[in-house]
């Protein structure tokens, strides 16, 4: 780190030493620490990692309006009795400073996309955990349901028990899109970060890792445990299977339900400790890198399948709801979802492929 001390103390050399400057100069050195730590651990060596931070961070003209301190050099910069000169011609401007649809992000943007992912977390975990849960009450009332033998905790037949389970299913989902609904909220007026339309930041970036590296430890204890109660989920099912394997079934559907709650348990934990980890992901990879030039555009950005997404997704639920009602074959309906996900994934792939072989 010595090279990164010596070039910051070569960068402040022409400024008074005053308080703000010296705030600034310890707080950047701390951002470039960050930004030398995370160059690291992605694999880059000692002097790649000091390369880039030196050239992320080395125009302090660029890092002063975040830092604040840009009226303090521009005073240093100026005589006091100077002059004043005449305004230079207006030079043509470069297609850089031309204006972009990716503005450059700031460190205010940034800490309240953090802030509102911290704040959304608990709703996140909830909302996915409900999806994952959406089956548990068919599959509960199934497996409670009286059987052929006239065996059962419910006094309902599979018929009438799928008639009171589909119901509880459809308001276990309709919880999880309100509340998934509501946090989108939160995220009003910060869209363009999370859509990626916006040029990446150098000192936004380090303050990121190091939001990241503070809360890494919370995040993998909570891995750790979600790991751990995703691997006992099948337990559930595989235990029923082999001790009720002579039965109806209802078993293996009470072990399916079981193992739907400890993954969603899992999701819960885990989901609302990301936070900090998404959002140094979607200010650091995500994003328009600040050396593109003006015609740049995000290799995840489809138009087409964004925009035929809702339709798409809607008429899927409308076929496998009306195709399932009418059949009753539920145990082959559910076929369309995994053909509906590789459909739409072939689509998305498709458009990426043909705008690649177009940038060429």
């Amino acid at each position: 780190m010595d090279t990164i001390d010596a070039f910051l103390e070569a960068m402040f050399a022409p400024y008074p030493a005053t308080p703000r400057l010296l705030d600034a100069k310890r707080e950047l050195h701390a951002m470039m620490e960050d930004a030398y730590a995370d160059a690291v651990a992605s694999g880059k060596s000692h002097n790649e990692a000091v390369g880039q931070v030196i050239t992320d961070f080395g125009n302090l003209e660029e890092l002063a309006p975040v830092l604040g301190i840009l009226s303090d050099i521009r005073d240093a910069a100026t005589p006091k009795d100077a002059a004043p000169a005449s305004a230079p011609a207006a030079a043509p401007p470069t297609p850089d400073a031309m204006p972009s649809e990716y503005p450059v992000i700031t460190l205010p943007e940034a800490q309240a996309l953090a802030e509102a992912r911290r704040t959304t977390g608990a709703q996140l975990g909830i909302g996915v955990a409900l999806c994952v849960l959406a089956a548990a009450p068919l599959f509960l009332s199934l497996s409670l349901s009286q059987s052929d033998d006239g065996l059962g905790l419910i006094p309902l037949n599979e018929d009438q028990a799928t008639a009171a389970g589909l119901p509880l299913a459809l308001v276990v989902v309709a919880l999880a899109v309100t509340l998934l609904i509501r946090r989108h909220r939160a995220f009003m007026g910060l869209t363009h970060l999370t859509d990626g339309k916006f040029t990446r930041d150098p000192v936004v970036s380090a303050w990121a890792a190091r939001l990241r590296l503070e809360h890494e430890a919370t995040r993998s204890r909570a891995l750790a445990i979600a790991v751990a109660l995703w691997i006992l989920a099948p337990i559930p099912v595989v235990g029923a299977g082999i001790l009720f394997q002579d039965h109806n079934g209802g078993e293996q559907l009470l072990g399916m339900t079981i193992a739907l709650l400890i993954v969603a348990l899992g999701l819960r934990i885990f989901l609302p400790t990301t936070w900090a980890s998404m959002t140094h992901t979607t200010v650091t990879e995500e994003g328009r890198p600040a050396d593109a030039a003006p015609t740049w555009r995000s290799a995840a950005e489809n138009p087409f399948t964004e925009a035929i997404a809702g339709p798409y997704w809607i008429s899927c639920v409308a076929i496998y709801l009306a195709w399932s009602f009418i059949s009753s074959d539920w145990g082959i309906t559910w076929m369309i979802w995994p053909i509906a996900g590789v459909l739409f994934g072939a689509i998305a792939a498709g458009e990426a492929g043909l705008r690649s072989w177009r940038n060429r």
